[in-house]
């Protein structure tokens, strides 16, 4: 690509992003946040220790200086876990985003920080590979909303669709009245946000809190006999919209923002 084509994509880039958010303002309703799901593929428990200690020693306080948080860091837990790490990053705006990057390689007090994380040799790595999403939030919940610091588990929840036309027909069935079911089921919401960039598109993505797995699944047989859910679930309109689900049941680190 050449230099002159790059600058001028960037530059409608910004002004997207400027535009989409004028936009929400002058209609005065809340701007959307971009969310950023990464999973690190970790291929052991000691490697699990050496990543959660460059996120809470070096990446989260740069994020901090950034404006990037609240983040969350989780690892999994129940009988699929993996050792994999798995980080919530919200962003303001897509230029936040796009900043990311750069503002950590400019960072001298994170470069620092990261030195042996950045470092690590060929023969011995940290981690295998980093998976990474990006989303936006729906309409429905265009603001992540952490749960409070007590005891608590999370449940990631992958709806995948057949196609682009589905895939925007179970967003609508959120922003129609799923996501308050949610809440009046136990549950706390963390955020629902629909892929823009990612594997195994198209799929959106959402994040559950409770207390304790008991209590998810209460919430769930809750959520399944609410009379609102009970009334929707079989509209026509709503019919085929997801082809498959995955669900990681997570635990936040000690040091988890989330």
């Amino acid at each position: 690509m050449q230099r002159r084509e790059f600058l001028h994509l960037s530059a409608a880039a910004t002004c997207l992003g400027s535009a989409t958010s004028l936009a929400a303002e002058e209609a005065n309703v809340a701007a959307p946040e971009y969310y950023e799901w990464r999973t690190y593929q970790i291929p052991s428990e000691d490697k699990q220790a050496l990543l959660t200690s460059y996120l809470e020693e070096a990446a989260l306080p740069a994020w901090e200086r950034l404006g990037i948080g609240p983040v969350g860091v989780f690892t999994e837990t129940g009988p699929e876990a993996t050792a994999s790490v798995h980080v919530l990053l919200p962003y303001v705006s897509i230029e936040v985003f796009a900043g990311e990057r750069q503002g950590l390689e400019q960072d001298t007090t994170y470069q620092q920080a990261a030195a042996d994380y950045l470092g690590a040799p060929q023969q011995d790595p940290t981690f295998d590979r980093i998976d990474s999403s990006l989303m936006v939030a729906f309409a429905g919940m265009p603001k992540m909303s952490p749960p409070e610091r007590l005891p608590r588990i999370f449940e990631l929840r992958e709806y995948q669709s057949h196609s682009e036309a589905k895939a925007r027909r179970k967003i609508e069935m959120f922003n129609n009245g799923e996501i308050p079911i949610f809440l009046e089921a136990g549950f706390k919401n963390v955020f629902f946000g629909e892929t823009l960039v990612g594997p195994r598109l198209p799929n959106l993505k959402y994040l559950l809190a409770s207390e304790t797995m008991e209590a998810n699944q209460q919430s769930w047989q809750q959520f399944r006999e609410h009379p609102k859910w009970v009334s929707m679930k079989d509209l026509p309109e709503y019919a085929e919209t997801v082809s498959k689900v995955i669900q990681t049941f997570l635990l936040p680190t000690a040091f988890s923002q989330v």
